[in-house]
């Protein structure tokens, strides 16, 4: 029966999940690109001169449309839009001539170009107001510069209203003298108009007036050091994270074992601890790691042989190359053989067969063809492994005829070898690569799935899962190389000073059989003993 997982067994993906794993993968990274932003920030705050900012403050009173003021350059009330009127107040005060003008009377570093600069007329919401404000290094400096500037734009906006009233004043007067006696009415309107516009010639600016001068400020202008540190750290917080999760992005190979389950959502049977580089080619029992047995021998208990007159047939394969599916089947053979079980190793990755070599074996599959012989005559026994018995290919150039050939036979390859063994453990390619292991997958009861973080490749991983999808094929479950399976509490349990375990299985004999207890409450259990006293065959 197929496993399928629990909703409570399936790790949902997030949206927040691949950047946390980013972080994880990349604490050094994200921690570097903050301090160097806060440093950086830090660096230009105090760098940075203080500025200081003053504003005037105008009052804008529009002129009612006609009347004396009709011809002149005038800021007229606009009764459909208000804002629009203050906007055309403001085009006035922001005047080139004005910041040259205020340049001239300020000397030292002060240009037209600087004083535009540095000066910003800016009307105040709905009101009837334009704030001018005056920017600079210094309080008074810039108290000095906005009031400068406000004077000379009032003054340039009435000297410029005077000239053309002056004219204006000379025409109405020279129409008063032409009017004729009795033409009261006329008299009247051009007497009006003389008057408002005296007030103008005089200096009166009938548009603006100053309603509030700039004063000394007290203290610089600019965000505080408090914020620029803090947008500086949460600017590093956000472009670490992102250069984390770029790397992240274009790195192929699944970074844990919590990505493994988001991708394949299996039972994890063992996690299989790091190797000592001397220990990967280990061909003797003797020769793998006391935890690295201890992982197997979990793997064992999880997938008891079967009855005494068929043996279990398993597969090992994996999604990537350099996973440990070759490895992992060697060292699981090794311990079960160690443990008196009869044991068949198959090495059907006969694009790269590395079997035979490393438990010093020759056994070709070629010898079904050149002689007519039977599986039982072809098995070769590893010289350091009584009880495992092995067949393999030697490396060659073109296999795809061998693959053909053995294919073909596999069923009764493998039939034949479950009656002569407990266990059969079949080798494959890659499943993600190439699909030489699907011909298996098809003939076994279980399918051990050999992940390795770091190495495995995201998208092999996920063309595994489609693969055996389409094919209605689960596999029994996960077995993770490069994981530890238990803490350092525990980490000398079972295992002698001299790194050797204490209590290697050894083969059982009848006068040892005796002196076990009857199965029965608190007897062995039912899924069979880890040790089994069949002789080897």
């Amino acid at each position: 029966m197929s496993y399928r997982p629990s909703p409570t067994q399936v790790h949902e993906q997030g949206a927040h999940l691949p950047y946390l794993r980013a972080i994880r993968a990349h604490p050094l990274l994200v921690a570097a690109v903050v301090i160097v932003a806060v440093a950086i920030a830090a660096a230009l705050e105090k760098s940075r001169a203080p500025t200081y900012t003053a504003t005037a403050q105008v009052l804008v009173t529009p002129v009612t449309s006609g009347g004396a003021y009709v011809g002149l350059p005038v800021v007229t009330e606009s009764s459909s839009d208000p804002a629009r009127t203050l906007q055309t107040a403001t085009s006035v005060l922001e005047s080139p001539a004005a910041a040259l003008a205020t340049a001239a009377q300020l000397h030292g570093h002060w240009t037209q170009k600087r004083v535009g600069e540095a000066i910003s007329v800016q009307p105040r919401g709905e009101s009837s107001i334009v704030s001018i404000t005056g920017t600079a290094n210094g309080a008074t400096e810039a108290a000095t510069l906005a009031n400068t500037y406000t004077h000379a734009a009032l003054s340039l906006h009435v000297a410029q209203l005077s000239k053309e009233v002056a004219t204006e004043v000379n025409q109405l007067q020279a129409r008063q003298k032409r009017l004729a006696v009795g033409e009261t009415a006329n008299a009247a309107q051009i007497a009006e108009q003389l008057t408002a516009l005296s007030a103008v010639a005089s200096g009166r600016d009938p548009n603006f007036s100053l309603l509030q001068a700039a004063v000394v400020p007290t203290s610089a202008g600019g965000s505080s050091k408090k914020l620029i540190v803090a947008l500086a750290l949460l600017a590093g917080l956000i472009i670490g994270i992102g250069a984390a999760t770029t790397i992240e992005y274009l790195n192929r190979r699944v970074r844990d074992e919590d990505e493994v389950l988001s991708l394949y959502p299996l039972p994890v049977l063992s996690r299989v601890p790091p190797l000592p580089r001397g220990a990967r080619d280990a061909s003797s029992f003797e020769l793998v790691p006391p935890r690295v047995r201890e992982a197997f021998r979990t793997l064992q208990v999880q997938l008891p042989p079967g009855s005494p007159d068929e043996g279990r047939a398993i597969m090992f394969t994996s999604p990537s190359p350099r996973d440990g599916k070759t490895t992992s089947a060697i060292n699981f053979a090794l311990m079960l053989a160690a443990a008196n079980f009869r044991v068949i190793l198959f090495d059907f990755d006969l694009r790269k067969p590395d079997i035979g070599e490393r438990l010093g074996v020759r056994a070709d599959y070629m010898d079904f063809f050149r002689v007519n012989a039977n599986l039982n005559e072809l098995l070769v026994e590893a010289p350091s492994a009584p009880g495992l018995r092995v067949i393999s290919s030697p490396l060659q150039g073109d296999v795809t005829p061998l693959l053909e050939a053995i294919g073909r036979r596999l069923p009764e390859l493998l039939r034949t070898a479950r009656g002569l063994a407990d266990y059969v453990i079949v080798d494959t390619p890659p499943i993600g690569q190439v699909s030489d292991a699907l011909r298996a997958a098809m003939l076994v009861e279980d399918i051990v799935l050999v992940v390795r973080p770091g190495n495995t490749d995201r998208e092999e991983l996920k063309r595994t899962r489609e693969l055996l999808d389409r094919m209605d094929h689960t596999p029994t479950g996960l077995l993770l190389v490069g994981e530890s399976g238990v803490s350092d509490l525990y980490a000398g349990y079972g295992i002698s000073d001299s790194g050797e375990s204490s209590s290697r299985p050894q083969p059982l004999t009848d006068s040892t059989l005796s002196r076990l207890p009857e199965s029965g409450p608190g007897g062995p259990s039912e899924g069979g003993p880890l040790i089994r006293s069949e002789q080897r065959s």
